[in-house]
Formats: structure tokens, C-alpha cells, sequence
């Protein structure tokens, strides 16, 4: 599978992927996690993410993509390239398992219901060793010690960043934001009552 992305990425993309990989198997390990699974979401996570517009509407088109939640992600590489991602791990790698696609899937925008693999390949993706930002290396402690907050953190990341550009924001993150906080206060509350 390695050899068959490398020929698909970049260069920079492919050891992106690399680092997506290794830290997502060392947050599995830390949360009890499938490894071969989280391996195999991170490995196909940006598979189509070097594709042209053009291209991932092609193949996302015959999905049922184009429903109401998804409008708004038309003409953004950066939102297509997840959706698209999980149609060629799906048809391309014949990836079958629900969990690794779906991980595959909310790895840029997080969403509802988020499971343990979603969790960790949304956190290895931003907190991989290649990324260089102001933010990360927070985002790597908190991942460590509390993967809900990093996940938490990392929204809020996202949503800080996109509402000062003053463009689209899918509902997704905005939904999987939502119900983070209330787990956290859930937790929070069951702690201090308990």
C-alpha cells in the first residue's frame, strides 16, 4: 500500500502521510486503539488531497455527495479532497471498514459522533511531526494527556482561524465542536459530583 501512495503524493504529501501515520499509531497505543486500522486510515487520509477540483468532483459525483450538508464544499480542495479520499480508499484500495472510512473522511473537519479512530487521525493529522505552526506544539501536549482536549482544541483552532478569514465553515466542525464541549462538561460534571 506504501509504494502504491507514494507513486499518488507528492513528495512532501507522502512524508506528511508518514508522520500522520507514526503518530496516530502512537496515540493508538496510548488509547487502545486497532492499529491496523489507524495505520490504513492514515495512510489513505490525503490520498486525493494533491487531485484537481475538477477531478474529485468527477469522482465524488454518482455518491449522492451533493445533498444539502455538503453545498457548500463545492469548490474547496481543502473540504473535497476528505470526501473524495474515502470514495478512492473505498474503490481504488478496496477498503471496506465503516471505521476507517468514515476517519478518512472527518479528517480535516472533525463532525458528530466522532468514534476512537476518527479521534486519533484528526489529532495525528494536525499534530504530526512535520507541522510547523504556532498552536501545535500545544496541540501535541494535550494529545498526550486528553485526547477529548486536544480534539477540543483543535476546533477551536480551526473555527478561530476560518472565522477571521471570514469564509465558509463546514457544519460538520461545527456540530463536532458542539458536542465535544458537552462531553467535556459532562465529564467535568460527573467528576466534581462523583
Amino acid at each position: 500500500m506504501e509504494e502504491r501512495i507514494r507513486e499518488i503524493l507528492t513528495e512532501k504529501r507522502y512524508q506528511h502521510t508518514l508522520g500522520v501515520r507514526d503518530t496516530a499509531l502512537m496515540l493508538c497505543r496510548q488509547y487502545h486503539c486497532n492499529q491496523k486500522k489507524a495505520e490504513v486510515a492514515a495512510l489513505l487520509h490525503d490520498i486525493a488531497r494533491d487531485l484537481p477540483v475538477g477531478k474529485m468532483v468527477e469522482i465524488l459525483e454518482g455518491e449522492g455527495f451533493w445533498e444539502s450538508e455538503h453545498r457548500g464544499v463545492a469548490h474547496n480542495p481543502l473540504l473535497l479532497h476528505a470526501h473524495a479520499g474515502k470514495v478512492i480508499a473505498c474503490r481504488d484500495f478496496e477498503v471496506k471498514d465503516r471505521e476507517i472510512l468514515r476517519s478518512i473522511e472527518l479528517h480535516t473537519t472533525g463532525g458528530e459522533s466522532m468514534g476512537l479512530l476518527d479521534k486519533i487521525i484528526f489529532v495525528a493529522d494536525f499534530t504530526e511531526p512535520g507541522r510547523r505552526f504556532r498552536g501545535v506544539d500545544k496541540a501535541r501536549q494535550l494529545a498526550c494527556r486528553d485526547l477529548d482536549k486536544a480534539v477540543l482544541y483543535i476546533y477551536r483552532f480551526i473555527l478561530l482561524r476560518l472565522l477571521k478569514k471570514e469564509v465558509f465553515i463546514c457544519q460538520n466542525t461545527f456540530l463536532g465542536y458542539n458536542e465535544i464541549v458537552l462531553e467535556l462538561e459532562r465529564r467535568s460534571g460527573s467528576k466534581n459530583h462523583g
